[in-house]
């Protein structure tokens, strides 16, 4: 089974920090791949330049090299399934909802506002 990650939990998971939640962990571990939206890489790197933490970016970089991640790319299916989600989600959060949307992948996040826009998520 495929699975779609968001920012804060792809940085919890590969950072195995209790944040992330069992129920997540457990799926996060047993999926097939983890489908990872390109702007989840680049909020990652956003959250680690913010936070001083750059460094720690190219061992995600290395970690996300694995089979077991599949890194989509903004295409012109994905902007479509963009346009379809409430204009009042933020840019990114739209983006990482169609990734899932598209994979028709439950999508592992603690978001609220992600929760209230699709109905298979994970916590």
């Amino acid at each position: 089974m495929e699975v779609a990650i968001d920012s804060h939990a792809l940085l919890w998971y590969l950072s195995k920090n209790p944040k992330l939640s069992t129920k997540a962990s457990n799926i996060l571990e047993t999926s097939s791949k983890i489908v990872v939206s390109i702007i989840v890489i680049l909020e990652i790197l956003y959250i680690l330049q913010k936070f001083g933490q750059e460094r720690k970016f190219s061992n995600l970089l290395k970690s996300l090299e694995s089979e077991k991640y599949l890194i989509y790319p903004v295409d012109l299916a994905l902007v479509r399934e963009c346009a379809k989600f409430s204009k009042n989600l933020e840019m990114h959060d739209r983006l990482i909802l169609a990734t899932a949307k598209l994979f028709k992948a439950p999508l592992v996040t603690k978001d609220k506002e992600i929760k209230s826009a699709y109905k298979s998520v994970v916590w």
